[in-house]
């Protein structure tokens, strides 16, 4: 009996092709006694042909640097004076935050406006700040200036519309990054107003839309609010600011930061939020479904616990992400066609 192995290779989404092995018994011949046995017992005593199990490896790179685009939703009514200046004030410690995390940043800034050209926009020149951008403090100081002259408070809808392809923003072009994660920090002193376009339900007609943002590796899409404090309001420096019910309830379905916008200071505000924004990726999508044992390896080193496997679609699910640049290694069998 002599054995054959069949390699197959194909293309995937990962950093690193796998190697799928098919090991077959591959019959050559017999060998009878002509005298001894019919023509009968020869075909009966032939060896059959069997087909073992495929083993699969795949290897992953988790990102050296995690990719993140942040959108900022301004409230542009007539009492964010000062919840807008104080966001302004505290923007050198929120990018030097995400740039101190190593974070290859997109930032992008829309306001509350319902108005034809201003609805789902971004505001500023350039309209995405990164960390190639000259000043990127000012760049984003900037586009913060959406004005305190609007009377709209649709800041679900104007997330809405700026990320999703059914309103094809020509000015948004080149925001929202296919690999990259996603997190919308909502500022507001009233809450969310978007029932006239978002219908009945906005809560869950944005959570639908953070969903589908949601990439397969698992980088986020979360949402977070600096708001009036829920269930009472509050007040501050600005003013009377009242509870964000809504923007609340999203930030809590992502796994998102709530904080008030009464703080006088929202440099602490915004560090947190920048924290929050270097999560990196706890999916890998596998090729096929284990259908047998499944072992994994973060660099060289095997971990039993901590993982699990997800079925449909197939993706490894780290209980916590692992570190940067790290080699994730995933081997499991497939069973024989």
């Amino acid at each position: 009996m002599t054995w054959g192995i069949l390699e197959v290779a194909g293309p995937r989404r990962n950093p690193m092709t796998p190697r799928i092995q098919r090991t077959l018994p591959v019959w050559l011949g017999v060998t009878c006694v002509l005298s001894g046995c019919g023509v009968e017992n020869l075909v009966r005593g032939r060896d059959e042909v069997v087909v073992e199990d495929v083993v699969v490896v795949e290897t992953f790179e988790q990102e050296p640097h995690a990719r993140v685009d942040l959108l900022f939703v301004v409230d542009h009514t007539g009492s964010m004076a000062e919840e807008q200046a104080a966001l302004s004030a505290s923007l050198d410690a929120f990018v030097l935050a995400i740039e101190d995390l190593g974070l290859a940043y997109q930032i992008g800034v829309v306001s509350t406006s319902l108005e034809p050209g201003e609805y789902g926009v971004l505001h500023g020149e350039p309209w995405i700040i990164t960390p190639a951008t000259d000043d990127p403090v000012e760049a984003f100081r900037q586009a913060l200036e959406v004005g305190t002259e609007g009377n709209d408070e649709a800041g679900l809808a104007a997330m809405v519309a700026a990320l999703t392809d059914d309103f094809a923003i020509e000015e948004n072009r080149g925001f929202r990054r296919s690999d990259a994660g996603l997190h919308v920090i909502v500022l507001s002193d009233d809450d969310d107003a978007s029932d006239e376009v978002l219908g009945s339900d906005p809560v869950e007609a944005a959570l639908d839309v953070l969903d589908g943002e949601a990439v397969l590796d698992g980088a986020l899409a979360q949402f977070s609010a600096v708001i009036g404090n829920v269930p009472d309001g509050c007040r501050g420096d600005g003013g009377e600011a009242f509870p964000g019910t809504r923007y609340a309830e999203v930030a809590a379905s992502t796994g998102g930061v709530v904080a008030s916008i009464c703080e006088p200071d929202l440099g602490d505000v915004v560090e947190d939020l920048a924290a929050l924004t270097a999560q990196y990726p706890t999916r890998f999508a596998l090729q096929a479904l284990p259908d047998g044992d499944v072992r994994v390896a973060v660099d060289g080193t095997r971990v039993d616990e901590g993982w699990t496997v997800e079925s449909d679609p197939p993706v490894l699910v780290f209980d916590v992400a692992p570190q940067a640049g790290a080699e994730i290694q995933v081997r499991y069998t497939l069973a024989a066609e």
